[in-house]
């Protein structure tokens, strides 16, 4: 039976940053490939929904995902619903994922908050891999994935969502810089060029040992 990964994030590019390095490689690995955005990420400078769908669209493909599942939940007011805990329930159990990936808890961000919430609350007892955002707060991994050899690919990834590298160059900030700065640093920490670090929530015992 093949294995599957589910990478849930708020919005368009939301999982490329946080976790795209390490789904590169579990592609390789033979694992399936499921993501989940939970709003459409049109609410920057009235930019259409489309715009960012096709951004997305791009960036699914390149990583040989299997299906993105779009939830649709307004942008910037992203709520703890029942529904949207209902739905994405529902996901979980049709793709049955041995690994899930998705907004650690405390970010500036309050679309990443409520997404772990949302996922928290739908994943129930399943083990859950937190990945850092540009907006988290106090991230300290405690796993860490080799991404040496995915980061151009990653980098690659990251500019398919090319209306986010627009948004922030014209802060006088680069998308780029920001990953790498981070990748690198959670690189340093297990003696690698390029990691991507987790906050791991529910962890079994008979897992780990």
């Amino acid at each position: 039976m093949r294995k599957s990964v589910l990478a849930i994030g708020a919005h368009p590019d939301d999982i490329e940053i946080g976790c795209g390095g390490t789904l590169l490689s579990l592609v390789k690995k033979g694992y399936d490939i499921y993501l989940v955005i939970m709003t459409n990420g049109e609410n920057w400078q009235c930019k259409t929904k489309n715009v960012r769908i096709v951004e997305q669209e791009e960036a699914s493909r390149y990583l040989l995902a299997n299906h993105t599942f779009y939830l649709n939940c307004r942008d910037g007011y992203m709520q703890k619903d029942p529904t949207v805990i209902d739905q994405l329930t529902e996901i979980i159990q049709e793709v049955d994922p041995q690994i899930i990936f998705t907004h650690y808890a405390s970010d500036y961000h309050q679309d990443h908050q409520t997404t772990y919430q949302v996922t928290s609350a739908s994943a129930k007892k399943r083990t859950l891999y937190l990945y850092e955002s540009v907006t988290s707060q106090h991230f300290n991994p405690d796993t860490f994935y080799d991404i040496s050899n995915e980061y151009d690919h990653k980098h690659h990834l990251i500019g398919l969502h090319h209306s986010q590298i627009v948004k922030y160059s014209q802060r006088d900030d680069s998308l780029y810089s920001r990953v790498r700065t981070y990748n690198a640093r959670h690189g340093l920490e297990i003696g690698v060029e390029y990691a991507e670090g987790f906050v791991t929530e529910r962890a079994r015992l008979d897992k780990l040992v």
